[in-house]
């Protein structure tokens, strides 16, 4: 009975001397192997915090993001009455805005480069995986501009109308 406890400490330690990977992995092993302690909850919600920590700019690799992503939503699935489940959603929608930066600036990388079917395909990809962020306004009117470079001019016209029904 108190090696759940055990593994929390442990996990608790590392983050006070910056070792991110293994509080993250320490945590989600609490959650793995003992999904009906009362520490589960808590220690998912560490786990997709410590990941977190580690994806520090948007523009950089997303892979700790990715990690971020599955515990917070094994957090949400696994224990849905937790009363951390708000903070989770809450931080989870924090880290799919970045997912939805890092989309949005490949895709002005391509535009500025002038390769618009690459910047189409990423500002497309912010609109539809991520249509709550403030990202995805700014993916839309790309779209726009985008395809108003290269003469699309009903493409132009329907991401119009998807602007002015998405964000009057």
């Amino acid at each position: 009975t108190l090696l759940p406890r055990a593994h929390w400490y442990l996990a608790s330690a590392h983050p006070h001397r910056d070792e991110w990977v293994l509080a993250a992995t320490s945590f989600s092993r609490l959650v793995e192997s003992f999904p009906d302690d009362t520490l589960a909850d808590d220690a998912a919600l560490e786990a997709a915090r410590s990941y977190r920590k580690l994806w520090r700019k948007p523009t950089l690799d997303p892979t700790y993001g990715y990690s971020a992503e599955a515990s917070y939503n094994t957090l949400l699935s696994l224990y849905p009455t937790s009363p951390l489940a708000p903070t989770a959603q809450k931080e989870l929608a924090a880290l799919m805005e970045m997912f939805a930066e890092k989309d949005y600036l490949s895709g002005m990388y391509y535009l500025r480069r002038k390769a618009y079917d690459s910047g189409i395909i990423y500002f497309k990809d912010v609109v539809a995986k991520y249509p709550s962020t403030p990202s995805a306004k700014d993916a839309q009117l790309r779209l726009v501009d985008a395809y108003r470079a290269i003469k699309y001019k009903e493409d132009a016209r329907d991401a119009c109308v998807v602007l002015g029904k998405s964000y009057p």
